[in-house]
């Protein structure tokens, strides 16, 4: 009879875990109509033909059934907390789509506090004709399975089975769930790729959730040492300039801006006329980026932060823009496209950009986007200038603009225009020379509305500066063929064709009321360095000297350019720096790491 009875609830066990294999398919499934504001049953079929997605949504659905079922000792409970779980994350991401434009999260754990506020000031919870039905399939499958599955399982079995769950499920959450590439190679290929919050939708509810796990954790350098990155910090004695010598700072990023000319590119004089003519009445030189042909947010972050590395943002970072809004300064940020791109509308606040203007608050009312046509800087210069005339005059005003003009793709069609680039010399197609050439036309323009811009500031008299810098090169052809038919090296495998890569220019102009505040000339070549020492290098030339930026600036000296494939070292490139060089990239590693992760203001 004993023997009877263990081989019916050994049975009743396989029958158990036979079925949470099941329930976790029947509930990935469902998680997927969660994924947005409008519930689709077509992406039930999209997560089904896509493995990859499914399997990662399917394993944490699993994992848990499995730990509930251990310990609890009941297939149905487990069935109904992790239902009832799953139904409040598909509650709570639907509602933070509607309410903030941004994908719940493993990190809003912590919001949950906010989120009943929300609702006790009368936002109302938004909900859709799925919140009645779901309910009910939990009940009832609840009822079902604690009714007619009643396995007794060894107090041994359950902890062992706990045990193993919780280690499986460990194991699983830190390697695989957190993969990096696996989640940025993999989508159901429904949702814009680009924009934050709808690649996230692409990836599914849970997945999505469980994979915001890294963004608890910020691995320090080797050999991290935080009490000497702050005695670092501490060894520089701050100083800043007094109120009246504060000026309006207008930071502005030209998408995809560069210097082929500089590069070496036969180009009608006309295209960089304009920018030349700035550069003359200004500081100048060039930064090495990180990017090529895109990530436009590494670069704005890298700027913003003065910092290489970038961490999550979910809670205040330091930045340079918060050191300006402690000295008093009101911060404004414009970008004339959705708010939700690299997920700004959320993270902007995280590096103290406040008064975020983009499409759906503003700018469609000018005009809307397409594919390929993109705001124009005709209009976008203008409302920069608009935006400084309506400012706060009590205050120091700072505003930091993201072109969008001269973004990628580039039309191959001949669209009437002159010819700015040499034709005899160009070594391609029509199509591919028309490319080039419309690119072209769009950086003459941008030159033309950067000086315009400063033209007006000018007649204003205001002590403001403009700090105008390139983010990137633009994606010329697949992988930047279209350089290679310019006669540009952009190769990886040579220094100079490495600079090529990553160079754009940058111009740091003070109108004349600005340099009467100012102790340093803002005029003449400055110089070639990477990309996160620019904002720093112009606040420091303003005055303000805060530790951070005085420790950037005597890092500049040592080592203008640092990147993992060369640095800098007594003047020149290497790829293989020697053992002080990389002594000293890593004591800047180590008081990056601790001011980024250290929030000061």
């Amino acid at each position: 009879m004993a023997r009877e009875n263990f081989i019916s609830s050994k049975k009743k066990f396989f029958i158990d875990i036979l079925l949470i294999f099941l329930l976790a398919f029947v509930l990935t499934l469902v998680s997927i109509l969660f994924v947005d504001q409008v519930v689709d049953l077509t992406l039930i079929k999209a997560l089904l033909t896509h493995k990859i997605i499914f399997i990662m949504n399917y394993i944490p659905i699993f994992i848990f059934l499995l730990i509930g079922y251990f310990l609890t000792g009941s297939l149905g409970l487990s069935f109904c907390i992790n239902s009832t779980l799953l139904f409040l994350m598909g509650i709570g991401n639907q509602n933070k789509l509607f309410y903030r434009n941004d994908n719940l999260r493993l990190t809003d754990l912590g919001l949950i506090k906010e989120g009943l506020s929300m609702l006790a000031e009368g936002n109302p919870l938004k909900v859709h004709k799925i919140y009645f039905v779901y309910p009910i399939f939990i009940i009832l499958g609840s009822f079902l399975l604690i009714k007619f599955l009643k396995t007794k399982m060894p107090k041994a079995l359950r902890l062992g089975g706990l045990v193993f769950s919780l280690v499986l499920g460990g194991l699983i959450l830190n390697t695989i769930m957190i993969d990096r590439d696996t989640y940025w190679t993999n989508s159901m290929g429904r949702y814009h790729p680009y924009i934050e919050v709808e690649r996230a939708k692409d990836r599914g509810l849970v997945y999505t959730f469980t994979y915001a796990y890294r963004d608890l954790f910020n691995h320090p350098p080797e050999n991290y040492q935080p009490e000497e990155a702050k005695k670092i910090l501490a060894s520089y004695k701050e100083s800043m300039p007094e109120d009246k010598d504060k000026v309006d700072i207008i930071l502005i990023l030209g998408e995809s801006y560069g210097d082929l000319e500089s590069l070496g590119a036969k180009v009608d004089p006309e295209v960089y006329k304009p920018f030349k003519e700035l550069r003359e009445k200004s500081l100048y030189g060039k930064i090495q980026n990180y990017t090529f042909g895109g990530g436009t947010i590494e670069t704005e972050r890298n700027i913003l932060t003065g910092a290489y590395s970038n961490i999550p943002y979910i809670k205040n970072r330091n930045s340079l823009v918060w050191m300006l809004k402690d000295q008093g300064y009101i911060s404004h940020t414009m970008h004339p496209f959705t708010g939700t791109f690299y997920n700004r509308l959320n993270t902007n606040k995280f590096l103290g950009l406040d008064n975020f203007l983009y499409s759906e608050n503003f700018f469609d009312q000018y005009y809307v986007n397409q594919p390929g046509k993109y705001f124009p800087d005709n209009l976008l210069f203008p409302l920069i200038l608009e935006n400084y005339d309506q400012r706060a005059k009590d205050h120091p005003y700072f505003n930091f603009v993201v072109t969008m003009q001269n973004h990628t793709p580039y039309s191959q069609e001949d669209q009437g225009i002159e010819d700015y680039l040499d034709r005899e010399t160009f070594n391609g197609s029509d199509g591919d020379y028309n490319s080039a050439n419309n690119y072209l036309y769009g950086i003459k323009n941008t030159g033309e509305n950067l000086l315009k811009l400063t033209q007006e500031l000018e007649k204003r008299k205001e002590p403001v500066v403009v700090i105008f810098f390139g983010d990137h090169l633009a994606r010329l052809g697949g992988e930047g063929e279209l350089y290679k038919m310019m006669g540009i090296d952009i190769g990886l495998d040579n220094v100079d064709g490495w600079l090529n890569h990553y160079t754009t220019p940058y111009i740091f102009w003070a109108s004349s009321e600005a340099q009467k505040h100012l102790a340093d000339k803002i005029k003449g070549q400055g110089p070639y360095m990477s990309n996160y020492y620019l904002f720093a290098y112009c606040l420091n030339k303003l005055g303000f000297k805060s530790s951070y930026v005085k420790y950037l600036n005597d890092i500049l000296e040592e080592m203008p350019i640092d990147a993992s494939s060369y640095t800098s070292e007594n003047g020149s490139l290497t790829a293989n720096p020697k053992e002080e060089t990389l002594l000293n990239k890593n004591r800047f590693k180590n008081v990056e790491y601790y001011y980024k992760t250290n929030f000061f203001y």
